[in-house]
């Protein structure tokens, strides 16, 4: 006759499917967190790009001149003075004072950079993002330039010191383009300087005269665990004649 209660052998059996039971519930407590987790940041991944294009768009709608590409820019960031090439990596653009983001008087602009750099120089600010691309998008902003009439804006910004600041964080360079111009369908009568595939069939977006129409942004955000985001946004830009003065 078999005693009453369990045997050694039913303890450890009973133990070892307990055992299972925990560890699966940890596995899946753990994958649940981490699909969370990488929801979340995906979220904040889409926020910050639409902010980012957003905050270009706006900026780029309101200028008074677009940069071809090509243009090398002087910019003072302090202690030193950089050359800044514009084209697929850095997008370049003068705003009349007296509007949203150019608090300076009418007579004046200010000069609105936007450059992919490395991270490593603004982890002061933005902190350890683990997992992060190693690039940034920054916006340059120099303010109280000048731009005579009948001219092309000059591409020495280094009389001002530039206020600069991250737009966007964990930028895939490969995948941002920041210089897809294009050519405004028509010219302007008054104006002697601007060219357009119109009056010149063989001018392209980095002659100096050129007149943009529009503008395309493309930024990528990517992070090492595989999470990408993309997002597009096309601006258009108002050709200001250079045959009057520009503020007028």
């Amino acid at each position: 006759m078999r005693a009453k209660g369990i045997t050694l052998v039913e303890l450890l059996v009973a133990m070892a499917i307990l055992g299972v039971v925990l560890a699966l519930a940890s596995q899946l407590i753990v994958q649940n967190q981490s699909i969370s987790n990488r929801q979340v940041q995906a979220g904040r991944m889409h926020e910050d790009l639409r902010l980012a294009t957003l905050r270009m768009a706006d900026v780029i709608a309101q200028a008074a001149y677009i940069y071809p590409n090509n243009a090398s820019l002087r910019v003072n960031i302090g202690a030193s003075t950089i050359t800044v090439d514009t084209g697929s990596q850095a997008l370049a653009a003068l705003l009349p004072g007296g509007s949203a983001y150019c608090s300076v008087p009418s007579s004046s602009y200010c000069g609105f950079l936007y450059r992919v750099e490395a991270r490593a120089g603004y982890t002061g600010v933005l902190g350890n993002l683990p997992g992060n691309s190693g690039f940034v998008l920054v916006e340059y902003q120099v303010p109280g330039l000048s731009w005579s009439a009948n001219s092309v804006p000059s591409r020495d910004w280094s009389g001002v010191t530039a206020v600069r600041g991250v737009v966007a964080d964990s930028v895939l360079p490969t995948g941002t383009v920041l210089g897809d111009l294009a050519f405004s369908g028509t010219s302007d009568g008054l104006d002697r300087v601007l060219i357009t595939p119109a009056n010149n069939p063989g001018a392209t977006t980095s002659h100096p005269n050129a007149l943009i129409g529009s503008v395309q942004v493309q930024i990528t955000l990517s992070f090492q665990n595989g999470l990408r985001a993309v997002r597009r946004t096309e601006v258009l830009a108002r050709g200001v004649p250079r045959a009057i003065p520009p503020g007028l």
